[in-house]
């Protein structure tokens, strides 16, 4: 029955952006402060203030307008959007409801897809609400003032899918260009989804339901797609759909009713009076490009042409500290490949058994990491042998040369001694020596398995298969 309706999505994005300071005061912008450490007047509203666009913020939202191809606009100025809520000290809130920032922008999430956006704009947060064990509302305006980007799409994502697909992206492009850290976990970055059903035969969208505030991306598909089945479920019991907004609970994976929802709010919009409406040269937009743009698609085309498969692609590209890892580690060892492989494979594998990140891995870590590497590639250590080394550079703060004395993994290269332990086994082993005549690979794991035993694995496996087909012919 689900395939005689189409689902229509749009998507509001919050981002707060990464600045020191509030969009329109000098105010630490940091949220994970003590509650109401961070406030200034301007935040507050008092008479008198006069609030100042923060110049950092504009660069980074016009570098996010560039980065979804979007229109940019020449001219920056702010608006008063008026309500009055207690999580909103000065009843109302500067953004940018006639002027936005950029229009008309774009993101391609696969080959066929591209999801459009309608505008971009910039705005201040709203305080925190808390609520106790006694339920009262408490708080925190140290969010009050914070600077965000609202990216807002057209309705035409078509699947849960299609969603997170479009979060994964922007949240590439926010990170990259370091414009926000875009922590959903962390409400660094905030999505409010819009969803309605209709029948594949009408031509008239159905009654839009908004999900507030969706706290991870994996979230946001079970959200939609228990929405769209509880829309479904309502149009073919002959029910209405309401227009209101829910909230996902994690718990039940269900979407619960919060209050119904009118068609337009009036806020009464108007200029803001105290700030300036400033033109922008062309000048500062290409400047502000130079200093924060990165091409998401031009890394990926680099890594690919490196042969780097699509899996590793987007385990670099969802973590921007294990991408810098990579392209620091690769400036020690120039080896794309083996890089991938003791970072993305082994040292990802032992964070994740420790429970910690790439960003716990210190730089003489990863120096020590690109020497071992380095010493693998000269055939000083074997692959075995790596593996031990990379373990005892994380668990401890030794170099990669103390690691290797103390723990006995030199490599032995020698061919002669090589030799004398080869054929101490080729001559106690007739059986095996016509087996090599007959399925060489076969011969050929059981001598240099029977070497590396006897050398405790330092023996180099490709001396020792080189001296073997030396002796046997």
């Amino acid at each position: 029955m689900k395939n005689l309706f189409n689902t229509v999505i749009g998507i509001e994005v919050h981002t707060v952006i990464n600045s020191k300071t509030k969009m329109f005061s000098s105010s630490k912008s940091d949220h994970n402060c003590k509650p109401n450490d961070n406030i200034f007047p301007i935040d507050l509203g008092h008479p008198g203030t006069m609030p100042q666009p923060n110049k950092t913020c504009i660069q980074k939202g016009i570098t996010l307008a560039y980065a979804l191809n979007m229109d940019i606009s020449k001219t920056i100025s702010f608006d008063r959007k008026n309500y009055f809520y207690q999580d909103l000290p000065k009843g109302f809130q500067i953004t940018q409801q006639y002027n936005p920032i950029g229009r008309n922008g774009v993101i391609q999430i696969d080959d066929n897809v591209s999801i459009e956006i309608e505008r971009i704009h910039l705005e201040e947060d709203t305080a925190k609400q808390f609520i106790d064990d006694n339920n009262n509302v408490l708080l925190d305006y140290n969010r009050a003032g914070m600077p965000l980007i609202e990216i807002v799409t057209k309705p035409c994502i078509k699947s849960a899918k299609q969603a997170c697909d479009f979060l994964k992206e922007l949240k590439r492009i926010l990170i990259f260009n370091n414009i926000s850290d875009a922590k959903l976990e962390d409400g660094s970055m905030r999505a409010d989804v819009n969803i309605s059903v209709n029948h594949v035969l009408s031509d008239e969208y159905g009654t839009r339901v908004e999900i507030k505030n969706i706290n991870s991306i994996s979230n946001v598909e079970r959200a939609i797609e228990y929405e769209v089945n509880r829309q479904i479920n309502l149009i073919l019991s002959n029910k209405n759909v309401q227009q209101e907004t829910r909230k996902f609970n994690d718990k039940t994976m269900q979407t619960e009713f919060m209050r119904l929802k009118t068609d337009a709010v009036d806020y009464h919009y108007m200029t803001e009076p105290n700030t300036y409406i400033r033109d922008i040269s062309s000048d500062f937009i290409n400047e502000s490009i130079n200093i924060y743009y990165t091409n998401i698609n031009d890394i990926k085309n680099e890594l690919l042409l490196s042969n780097i498969s699509n899996e590793f692609i987007n385990i670099l590209l969802d973590d921007v500290n294990l991408y810098n890892a990579f392209n620091y580690l690769d400036g020690i060892v120039n080896n794309k490949q083996e890089v991938i492989k003791w970072l993305c494979i082994e040292l990802v594998g032992i964070l994740a058994k420790n429970n910690s990140t790439i960003k716990s891995v210190s730089v003489e870590k990863l120096d020590n990491i690109g020497n071992m590497i380095n010493l693998l590639l000269a055939n000083k250590i074997n692959g075995k042998q790596a593996k031990e080394i990379i373990k005892f550079i994380y668990e401890t703060n030794k170099s990669v040369e103390q690691i290797i004395e103390e723990n006995n993994f030199k490599q032995i290269t020698d061919k002669n001694i090589i030799r004398d332990i080869l054929q101490k086994y080729i001559d106690n082993n007739p059986n095996m020596v016509e087996q090599y005549k007959q399925r060489p690979e076969r011969g050929e794991k059981f001598f240099i398995g029977m070497v590396m035993k006897d050398t405790n694995g330092q023996a180099n496996p490709d001396i020792v298969n080189e001296v073997l087909r030396n002796i046997l012919g």
